[in-house]
């Protein structure tokens, strides 16, 4: 199998707002039902360093494998062997911004089968055909899976790092970290927002429905089956929860330094009139 080049085969929607937010690439191998893997590489991908993009229109996914790639930092592909995929991944690697040290991933099967488009009750995904929509389709919902499932580790590991300090507060009225450690539990938050809302837009739907409204239904159980919707939710009130704590905790750690101002302010002056009374006496 041939490295595959990234500069002869990309294919992407036209930019929305002068940013690309999804793009493909043809690589060796065979399209057909099978596995299809999600990986998240990293916090986000330079898509402008990605050259020579023709119209999605023009991806050729008919008896050869596919990438999607997204600005957010996810990798989904089809048909695609263990080999290809490790070549494709090399390749992609230097556009990545912030790589994670290993890639989160999200698996899935297509099959293909006459009738309703739907997961079944082994969650494999039921496709009526192996079109270019239907497969940004499928790619959009593991991606943003994978999203969410990387955001509830975070969450967790901050609900982790935070509960020390509540319980600090709780036991003793007081904090004794330092200021820079709240701000940075703030600032993660601010991160998770940010990934979920900004980049990865969990609560809207996919573009492709634009275009292809007939494609609907099959977007609403997708999103059903990965629960997009409600584990989006679920993160939103947990980072407001988490958001509300860190600013408890700043708002009580500045007070303290309030106090601490006060006090030296107080001394300074008591210094001032033990100086002058001093200087009077002599």
């Amino acid at each position: 199998m041939h490295e595959p080049s990234l500069h002869s085969g990309f294919i992407s929607r036209p930019p929305v707002a002068g940013a690309r937010e999804v793009l493909a690439f043809t690589l060796p191998g065979q399209m057909a039902p099978g596995k299809v893997r999600a990986l998240l590489v990293g916090s986000r991908i330079n898509m402008r360093g990605l050259r020579d993009f023709v119209e999605l229109d023009g991806l050729d996914s008919q008896g050869t494998g596919a990438a999607f790639v997204f600005r957010y930092g996810v990798v989904v592909l089809f048909g695609v062997a263990s080999e290809g995929e490790r070549q494709f991944l090399e390749g992609v690697r230097e556009h990545v911004i912030d790589p994670l040290p290993m890639p989160e991933i999200e698996t899935a099967t297509i099959e293909l089968a006459p009738g309703e488009e739907q997961v079944d009750a082994h969650g494999n995904i039921r496709l009526r055909e192996l079109t270019t929509e239907r497969l940004l389709l499928t790619a959009t919902v593991l991606a943003r899976s994978v999203v969410l499932g990387r955001d509830e580790m975070r969450i967790a590991d901050i609900f982790d790092r935070i509960e020390p300090l509540v319980g600090e507060l709780q036991q003793y009225g007081r904090v004794s970290h330092p200021i820079r450690r709240v701000m940075q539990q703030i600032g993660e938050v601010l991160a998770a927002q940010h990934r979920m809302i900004g980049r990865a837009q969990i609560s809207e739907k996919p573009e492709v429905l634009w275009d292809h409204p007939e494609l609907d239904r099959l977007y609403g159980r997708l999103e059903a089956e990965y629960e997009l919707g409600d584990r989006a939710r679920v993160i939103e009130h947990k980072l407001e929860v988490i958001g509300d704590a860190a600013d408890a905790l700043l708002n009580v750690i500045q007070d303290r330094r309030s106090v601490r101002l006060e006090l030296a302010i107080i001394a300074l002056i008591a210094f001032e009139v033990v100086v002058g009374l001093v200087e009077k006496l002599t």
